[in-house]
This record gives C-alpha cells, sequence and structure tokens, in this order.
C-alpha cells in the first residue's frame, strides 16, 4: 500500500511541476516580418543564380525581360532590419532613378515579400535559402520593380546573392 501513495506522490508531483500556465513559460510568437527584416540584412551582390530551385534567372539585371550589364558591379546593403523596415545603400550604382544611393524602406501592407523604398519605388522580392550542409548558406534575393521612363512602364529584376561568412554558418 505505501508503494502506491509514493507513486501517487510522484504522479501529483510530476504533473504539478509541469504545469503550462506558469508565466515564465510563456513564448511571445515570432512575427514573420521581423525574420524577414533580420534575414534581409547584410551586403548583396549581383548574382546571376543559375540552378536555384526558387529563382530561376539567367542574368543578375533585367529590364523588360532584357539583360542589362551596367549594374553588374552593384552592390545593396540592407541594415537595421527589422519588422518597422530599415535602412539600404548601394555602390557602384549605375543610375539614381532605379536604385538611389541610400534611403529606407519598410514593408508594405504587413506583407513579407512587398517593400515600400523612401523614393516611392514598391519592390516585390523573393528571399530563399540555398544550404548545403557541406558549404556555407548561401541566401538569394530576387527584387522586381517597375519604374516610369516618359509615359512608359518599365519592369526591373535584380537578383542578389549573400553567402555566409562563417563556415560554420554561425551568427547567419
Amino acid at each position: 500500500m505505501n508503494l502506491n501513495k509514493y507513486i501517487l506522490f510522484l504522479s501529483v508531483l510530476f504533473i504539478s511541476c509541469t504545469d503550462d500556465t506558469d508565466e515564465g513559460s510563456y513564448l511571445a510568437p515570432i512575427n514573420p516580418l521581423d525574420t524577414q527584416g533580420n534575414l534581409l540584412n547584410g551586403t548583396w551582390y549581383l548574382d546571376p543564380i543559375v540552378g536555384k530551385i526558387s529563382i530561376k534567372e539567367e542574368s543578375p539585371v533585367t529590364m523588360d525581360g532584357k539583360v542589362v550589364e551596367v549594374f553588374n558591379d552593384m552592390t545593396l546593403t540592407i541594415s537595421e532590419g527589422s519588422l518597422e523596415g530599415g535602412i539600404f545603400s548601394t555602390l557602384n550604382n549605375y543610375d539614381e532613378k532605379i536604385w538611389p544611393e541610400a534611403g529606407t524602406w519598410a514593408f508594405q501592407d504587413n506583407d513579407k515579400n512587398k517593400i515600400l523604398r523612401s523614393d516611392g519605388i514598391s519592390l516585390t522580392i523573393l528571399a530563399d535559402l540555398i544550404h548545403n550542409y557541406a558549404q556555407p548558406k548561401i541566401y538569394t534575393l530576387k527584387i522586381s520593380f517597375t519604374t516610369t521612363d516618359g509615359n512608359e512602364e518599365v519592369k526591373w529584376v535584380f537578383n542578389f546573392a549573400r553567402q555566409c561568412s562563417s563556415p560554420f554558418n554561425e551568427g547567419c
């Protein structure tokens, strides 16, 4: 009989210790905009992104479907990315009307794939991770947007890649 009381006591003790009503065990939900904003942080280099499942472009930059090579040395640096947006800057930029030298951005309509730049241009983005466990992580970023040239709309597509600098993928 003592053994049954002992088992009952341990069962009650175990159940009371695993009660989820403890305030310290509450985890706040993760906002997808915050996750996306953090993923965008870093320096992005133009890359044709050939052979990737999610992006199948053969050129780093296209304008209305035609290859444009004047931007090939451009880099895009995104910092302070969070659910509220962040800052961007470009180097080796060919045209300030297409990509300003610097500015801010915010998520548009609470959509992690829509960004509004401070110059009023709306961007559609597709950020992806290519992870080969034998190599550092490679992030891809496809950005498409439309500008106007006179009365005509021009569709731009920029394909970027960012490789994790850590061989063990720490802090990426």
